[in-house]
């Protein structure tokens, strides 16, 4: 990663890499990402649609090194996604190069530093601290407008696998497992959303993990892994799927657990590994659409902050 980062740096102008690397603070970590277009929350660093052609090829090629080939999927559907929005209603505010990406420190196999990619449906904040063997792929918001769409004859479904993941979580307990992971308030959008860091609910709720069959519980595994094994070699998943990490690690919903209602809410909490998934009302489609993040409790931004 550090290599690919110092080649993509070397692709720009002067001026380029003055505008693109950032101190590795938390301000400049927790401010400048959304779930919102580009043209309403402003982002640090240079959007794509701003590269020459080589220097886009370098930094998609630094993108996708972060990423396992599950995790570019995610990524390239939800740019694509957003692209259908632009050429769909949605105008200049939309587009799949309209992603920007910066540095947090500078790129070294001596000192933190951390890769971010932001844009509207789409954010990742890669962290390397080699001096502490840390590494982590979060947070990692995914999001979706139109759910599903045509193009060039072909549905698309760009956040098929965390949707079915999760909801054959909750479609797997049985009526009374269900009733005990429903929470008794009402959640109508993401808690730890962007700019709410450290935002985790001090009281859980829900259904502990370990309390559920082995088959369950292998459910509840294969929802984590359709967003932690997005990440290349964070080790972020296996760490969340112990014994003893399912021990400590509770699944809930509100409102609504079909997934697909307004108002659908589901959340994985274990001591490190939070997922949140919210069916939103439409924006630019009538239709609803997916607001998701990944959080790790321990190494958000590589752990270099408190909140």
């Amino acid at each position: 990663m550090t290599c690919l980062a110092n080649n993509f740096l070397s692709t720009l102008s002067s001026s380029q890499q003055s505008g693109i690397v950032y101190s590795l603070t938390s301000s400049n970590a927790t401010t400048y990402w959304s779930n919102l277009p580009t043209t309403f929350v402003t982002r640090h660093g240079l959007a794509l649609s701003a590269l020459s052609s080589t220097q886009k090829t370098a930094a998609e090629a630094l993108l996708n090194a972060a990423l396992t080939s599950q995790g570019q999927s995610t990524m390239s559907g939800l740019r694509a996604a957003d692209e259908y929005l632009k050429d769909n209603g949605g105008g200049s505010d939309y587009g799949e190069d309209l992603y920007y990406i910066s540095f947090l420190g500078s790129p070294s196999t001596s000192s933190a530093w951390i890769l971010e990619f932001t844009g509207h449906h789409y954010t990742y904040f890669f962290s390397v601290d080699a001096s502490a063997n840390a590494v982590s792929l979060t947070p990692n918001f995914v999001g979706v407008e139109p759910v599903s769409y045509t193009d060039s004859g072909s549905t698309l479904t760009p956040m098929a696998s965390e949707h079915d993941g999760l909801k054959a979580m909750l479609d797997g307990l049985s009526s009374s497992e269900l009733a005990s992971a429903k929470m008794s308030t009402s959640v109508s959008d993401l808690v730890v959303a962007p700019q709410k860091d450290g935002n985790f609910p001090t009281t859980r709720s829900g259904i502990l993990v370990s309390s559920l069959s082995s088959a369950k519980q292998a459910l509840v595994k294969a929802a984590i892994a359709a967003y932690a094994s997005d990440a290349n070699g964070t080790g972020q998943y296996d760490a969340y799927v112990t014994d003893s990490a399912l021990a400590d690690t509770y699944i809930a919903w509100s409102n609504y657990s079909d997934l697909s209602t307004k108002g659908s809410y589901v959340r994985i909490d274990g001591p490190r590994v939070w997922i949140e998934f919210s069916v939103q009302s439409g924006v630019v489609f009538s239709a609803n659409h997916y607001h998701s993040i990944w959080r790790d409790k321990t190494y958000d931004y590589g752990g270099n902050f408190s909140f």
